[in-house]
């Protein structure tokens, strides 16, 4: 294993080189899917509509897919969208696709620096931030649409950096960086912050902060969620996805703790009746398994970060919480990660620390390659398979044409359209999801042949296809405008 310690210099290209892979792959996931419309209204679509109405001083609402105007924050209290906004007059559409692929690069680096500060191993970090790179939680949250939390747990990595380094201040600029990306992650810093208590024991000043910092999180969590939120118009999405346990975050604790050898078997059990969801939860507990949490079993107090993301992963009424796809396992990624090499670096022996080393990344790479391909999870297998031609085609129409039919829309013009199209449409004062609208009456409707007879509720959503002429179709492709006032 001598040959493989690497130098300052190979270090610097080596971490240089897994970068610009880790790039190269997301961009060819991400980036791709988008120019194919292959990313949709919900998420991407809702999210950059978002931006644009913060870029513009107005307030982002629900109407992508509630027939209210209601406001954005009372569904997801997400302020990273503010404070993004303004790039989206640079990188239009694509903006919180780049976005999120520079933050998975950076928190991939985090998990890098903070692995070097335990260990002279040169080799030892490149192998930590290699393993984030390629977990199944990053590669499927970067091929699905957006979303905050991804953000989110990029930002662990470096809080943990600036506390072992006991640069306190910067460490405070994270907590709150960590706290705005969603109503929930504020609980989420919690249990981090009560998991790190142990590591800092001995640490009087630490100790404070984190003290200081699961006091503030707490206090975050039950301001934003019990006060704001329900004020503004809504108690969040969450609720709806854990209706079966309460109706509050309070009703919800005490159901659990009321019936804890039920609640024990709700992390295990399919509790949708479908015998198609059946050892979804186990799988992902083995994929889990072979991607770090073996490791992360000998670092106890890590387990602790994973509690409540376990609780909101396995107790939702949706499946697709369950699984290994989409964004529902990004937070675990750098938890996994960071607590695995922390356990492997503490090993003497060079040789078996390497080893061990290339082996979790070799069995991570595996995993991964097993959620794209026979997962008993839903997946969009098209989204994820890079190496494949498919992963590179429409299907169902001509792209070059479906840009050509968007370029003739006035930037103006209000706008109904179905999925794939809405977040190319996105910037502009009016976008309506058609698959969510029951009644159209926007300026242009763009959709394919088979939604002239989509029905909404039982309700035929084009039923006024008499106020509305076709300026332009391919035979798939229908660009309609409204010719009645």
């Amino acid at each position: 294993m001598k040959a493989l310690t690497l130098d300052k210099r190979r270090k610097n290209i080596t971490v240089a080189a897994v970068l610009t892979a880790a790039a190269v792959l997301y961009a060819l996931i991400s980036l791709v899917n988008h120019y194919l419309f292959k990313t949709y209204a919900l998420d991407l679509g809702l999210y950059t509509h978002a931006l644009y109405d913060y870029a513009n001083f107005r307030m982002a609402d629900c109407s992508l897919f509630r027939p209210q105007a209601q406001n954005l924050f009372s569904d997801h209290f997400d302020l990273y969208l503010p404070l993004l906004s303004p790039l989206v007059y640079v990188f239009g559409s694509y903006t919180l696709l780049l976005v999120q692929i520079v933050a998975a690069l950076l928190g991939g680096w985090g998990v890098y620096k903070l692995i070097s500060l335990y260990t002279d191993d040169g080799l030892m970090p490149v192998l930590a931030a290699s393993v984030f790179f390629v977990s199944f939680g990053v590669i499927h949250a970067i091929a699905f649409d957006y979303h905050s939390n991804v953000l989110t747990a990029m930002m662990l990595p470096w809080l943990l950096y600036f506390l072992k380094q006991r640069r306190f201040a910067m460490a405070s600029v994270f907590v709150v960086l960590f706290v705005i990306g969603k109503e929930n992650m504020s609980l989420w810093l919690f249990f981090i912050t009560i998991a790190l208590m142990w590591d800092y024991r001995k640490d009087k000043k630490a100790l404070w902060h984190l003290v200081a910092y699961a006091a503030f999180s707490l206090a975050y969590f039950f301001i934003i969620n019990m006060i704001v939120m329900p004020r503004i118009g809504g108690s969040g999405a969450g609720f709806a996805r854990y209706a079966h346990l309460g109706d509050n975050y309070v009703d919800i604790a005490g159901s659990l703790l009321a019936h804890p050898w039920e609640t024990l078997k709700l992390f295990f059990t399919n509790t949708m009746g479908y015998s198609k969801f059946d050892g979804v939860k186990q799988e992902f507990y083995i994929c889990t398994l072979t991607s770090g949490m073996l490791l992360t079993l000998l670092k106890p107090n890590y387990l602790l970060m994973l509690a409540p993301l376990l609780a909101q992963k396995m107790l939702a009424v949706d499946p697709n919480f369950w699984g290994v796809s989409f964004q529902y396992s990004v937070e675990f990624v750098p938890v996994l990660v960071v607590s695995s090499f922390l356990v492997l670096v503490k090993l003497k022996n060079a040789k078996w620390r390497k080893a061990l080393g290339f082996v979790l990344l070799l069995s991570t790479v595996l995993t991964t390659f097993y959620t794209i391909g026979v997962p008993k999870s839903t997946i969009l297998v098209d989204q994820l398979c890079v190496y494949q031609g498919r992963h590179y085609e429409q299907k169902e129409f001509d792209v070059h044409y479906a840009y050509n039919v968007i370029d003739r829309i006035p930037d103006d013009a209000s706008v109904s359209a179905i999925t794939p199209f809405v977040p190319h449409l996105a910037m502009r004062d009016t976008i309506r999801n058609f698959a969510n609208t029951k009644d159209v009456r926007t300026d242009y409707v763009l959709i394919t042949a088979p939604y002239f007879e989509y029905e909404r509720q039982g309700v035929l959503v084009l039923k006024n296809r008499d106020e509305y002429e076709t300026v332009a179709t391919d035979g798939t492709i229908y660009l309609l405008k409204r010719i009645v006032p």
